[in-house]
């Protein structure tokens, strides 16, 4: 696999993350807010950062970051 066919893959994979999160926090609006949800968003996010940084994706790499740490705070204040 070349770096096109991989950048092309991480697109595709991280459109799917991007629908299983938006997914997850609709699901969120509906219903209460739990562990599993939460972790859910988390790792889809994580993966993201992990994957745009193998590209030198450096602007996706800091707001999945940030992301990442919002997330975190929800899962250390909310779920207490």
């Amino acid at each position: 696999m070349n770096i096109d066919d991989a950048l092309q893959t991480f697109i595709v994979e991280s459109r799917d993350l991007l629908q299983e999160m938006e997914d997850i926090l609709l699901q969120c609006k509906h219903s209460q807010l739990d562990q599993e949800l939460v972790n859910a968003l988390f790792r889809a996010t994580h993966t993201i950062k992990g994957s745009a940084g193998l590209f030198g994706l450096d602007h996706i790499v800091k707001f999945t970051h940030a992301a990442e740490s919002a997330l975190d705070k929800v899962r250390c204040v909310a779920l207490n």
